[in-house]
């Protein structure tokens, strides 16, 4: 099983993004799924979600309120299925990979997006990080790094 564990802000959004959009666009830019389904669709990787959005959303849809439910069907619009989320568990998101990870062994290969680098410690050599000052979000290189580090390419 390949993994992408996913921030939203700053990777999915920009600084770019928040001066453009209009008010019926959402707090993600599209654009940014379809490199992202486009990952997807090369990889076969399933996403988690590592960002503070993952309060709104759960696999099950038990805890799932209309900002998940918003978030769920932005995604499907893209082809885009989200598979899971991390627990909260502080605010080291590498404890919470790592946690994750522990609790599924059978993951083969992942990959983090963030635009933050929150310590990844050893986990950092597969972070893939954006810019959202400068940049985008998530462009193509970090999806060229990203199917490298899922297809185990280095």
């Amino acid at each position: 099983m390949k993994i992408i564990f996913l921030d939203i802000d700053g990777v999915l959004n920009s600084r770019r993004y928040d001066a453009s959009r209009g008010s019926e666009d959402g707090n993600i830019d599209e654009s940014r799924l379809e490199l992202l389904k486009k990952l997807t669709d090369r990889t076969g990787a399933n996403l988690v979600l590592t960002s503070t959005w993952r309060r709104h959303w759960d696999p099950e849809g038990k805890e799932t309120d209309e900002v998940g439910r918003a978030l769920e069907e932005t995604f499907r619009r893209k082809g885009l299925r989200l598979w899971d989320r991390t627990k909260e568990l502080g605010k080291e998101r590498y404890k919470e990979v790592k946690d994750w990870l522990t609790r599924h062994p059978e993951t083969e290969a992942f990959v983090i997006f963030d635009d933050q680098k929150f310590g990844w410690q050893e986990l950092d050599p597969y972070t893939v990080k954006t810019d959202p000052l400068i940049g985008r979000g998530l462009e193509e290189r970090h999806i060229e790094r990203a199917a490298s580090l899922l297809m185990r390419e280095e």
